[in-house]
């Protein structure tokens, strides 16, 4: 049965980040002639209409009588809210070099955190092992073609993003075994369709409205935001969080380094781009890496 769950739960870890792996490329198709705010009010208040459908069918379910709703607050307030506008934002005012390399240390700080505030910590070899994802991100990044210009505001930006990152998944493994999988998505979508309807006519200005009926005259686009709202909200978030509930968080969130192999091949097979044998041994270095944090046990702190 154990063993049962951790596959369950390993599977469905990579499952979600392979979905997050093309939602770069959607992401940019949506936001060519659309504000990203916009776009992201449109996106997670989409994906919030489909939870509440999927309540409708009685394919979800919310039990949340007698829990404290402030802990998957938090939840929703660090990712998806916060940490979707700081990578936005992070990632116009950096090089998609820099960005690249910064996102990718979310999975080893994780590692290294979870130490410290949950009840297992990564083994030597894991470590040893996240490092090796770490060369290839840093391959794959800093020999691409670095588009942009960086600023000290665009990488403290891009920190904080980290930063919210991470906590969203300490919380969440925290919180796992007291909420569902989608009590957790349902409450953390609504706080973020909530938070960018509020946010985005404010920082947007008079054009908000107007952009929100005119983004829907692209079949392009509207195939992008189905995309990001049905299966890289919905399905990935629910993946992803049926992933803790059932493996460590520091295997769930290794997986993540996958997220630049998926974008990589997807520019090859769909955008018809070249692949590099830099990114090639990036690729194998990235494997290698999740490979061996899933491989080797964490290790049970003493109470």
């Amino acid at each position: 049965m154990i063993k049962n769950k951790v596959l369950l739960g390993t599977l469905a870890a990579f499952s979600a980040n392979l979905i997050f792996g093309f939602s770069f490329m959607f992401s940019k198709i949506a936001t060519e002639n659309v504000h990203p705010l916009v776009f992201l009010t449109l996106r997670f208040s989409l994906a919030f209409l489909i939870l509440n459908l999927l309540l409708l069918f009685k394919i979800g379910k919310l039990k949340l009588r007698g829990k404290a709703l402030l802990p998957p607050v938090i939840l929703g307030i660090c990712q998806p809210l916060l940490y979707m506008i700081l990578e936005v934002y992070g990632i116009k005012y950096t090089s998609s070099a820099v960005s690249g390399v910064i996102i990718a240390f979310v999975p080893t700080i994780v590692l290294i955190f979870s130490g410290l505030f949950l009840k297992e910590k990564a083994g030597f070899l894991q470590y040893i092992f996240a490092g090796i994802s770490i060369l290839g991100i840093l391959i794959i990044s800093l020999f691409s073609q670095s588009t942009g210009k960086t600023y000290l505001s665009g990488i403290i930006i891009l920190i904080g993003a980290v930063i919210c990152a991470v906590a969203y998944n300490l919380i969440n493994e925290k919180i796992a075994d007291n909420y569902s999988p989608f009590e957790r998505t349902y409450i953390t979508f609504f706080v973020s369709a909530l938070g960018f309807n509020l946010i985005s006519p404010f920082v947007v200005g008079k054009g908000y409205f107007s952009s929100l009926v005119s983004a829907f005259s692209g079949v392009d686009f509207i195939i992008s935001l189905l995309y990001l709202s049905l299966l890289s909200s919905v399905g990935a978030f629910l993946l992803y969080n049926f992933a803790l509930s059932n493996i460590s968080v520091i295997k769930a969130s290794s997986f993540s380094n996958i997220i630049p192999i998926v974008s990589i091949f997807a520019g090859v097979f769909i955008l018809n781009e070249k692949l590099t044998i830099t990114q090639l041994i990036g690729c194998i270095l990235i494997i290698i890496g999740v490979y061996g944090v899933n491989k080797f046990k964490t290790v049970k702190k003493e109470s």
